[in-house]
C-alpha cells in the first residue's frame, strides 16, 4: 500500500518479494510466504546483500527515487542506508494484518492464520545472519510507522517522512 502510494508521488516501485515469487516460479513452485523466505535466505547465503543488490541490479538508486518493499535483515537496511535511502518501517499487529491479507486474497498468504503467525514468528528473528530477522531490521530503519487507521492516515505519515 505505502509503495504503491509512492508510485504515486513518481517513486519506482521494486518489490522484493515479487523478485522472489519470479524465482519461485522459474522453479516452479508456489510462491506462498515460505517459499519466497526460503529462496530469500539462498541468496542471503552468498552474502548478506547479495539479495538486495540482485534486487536492485537493474535499478539505479543514485538517479531515481525508488521504494523497496521490502527488507528483512540489518545489512539490507544498512546497504539502502549506504546508497542514501531512508528506510521506513511500518507494520501492525497480527490480526489485523491477517485481516488485510485476506482482503487482497494472495497467493503468498493462502494457509490459516496459524500457519501465518507461525510464518511469521520464523522471519522474526534468528542468530543466523543468512536468514530473516524483521525484529532487528525494523531496529535499524530510519523511521517507523504503526499503522493501525485508515490508508489516509497512513499516507500523511509516509509523506511527512518522505517529504512529499
Amino acid at each position: 500500500m505505502v509503495a504503491l502510494h509512492l508510485e504515486g508521488k513518481g517513486f519506482r516501485h521494486i518489490s522484493v518479494s515479487g523478485f522472489l515469487a519470479e524465482k519461485a516460479m522459474l522453479r516452479k513452485v508456489p510462491p506462498t510466504r515460505v517459499t519466497r523466505r526460503m529462496i530469500g535466505n539462498e541468496y542471503r547465503a552468498q552474502g548478506p546483500t547479495a539479495l538486495i543488490e540482485a534486487v536492485l541490479a537493474e535499478a539505479n538508486p543514485h538517479k531515481e527515487d525508488i521504494v523497496v518493499e521490502s527488507l528483512h535483515t540489518v545489512p539490507e537496511v544498512e546497504y539502502i542506508q549506504h546508497l542514501g535511502g531512508k528506510v521506513i518501517s511500518v507494520d501492525a499487529p497480527l490480526i489485523l494484518r491477517w485481516e488485510r491479507i485476506k482482503l487482497e486474497r494472495s497467493v503468498k498468504d493462502s494457509g490459516s492464520y496459524e500457519e501465518f503467525v507461525a510464518e511469521q514468528n520464523r522471519q522474526m528473528k534468528s542468530d543466523n545472519p543468512n536468514e530473516n530477522n524483521l525484529a532487528a531490521a525494523v531496529l535499524a530503519a530510519d523511521a517507523h510507522i504503526e499503522n493501525l487507521g485508515t490508508p489516509q492516515e497512513l499516507f500523511r505519515k509516509v509523506d511527512a517522512i518522505v517529504g512529499r
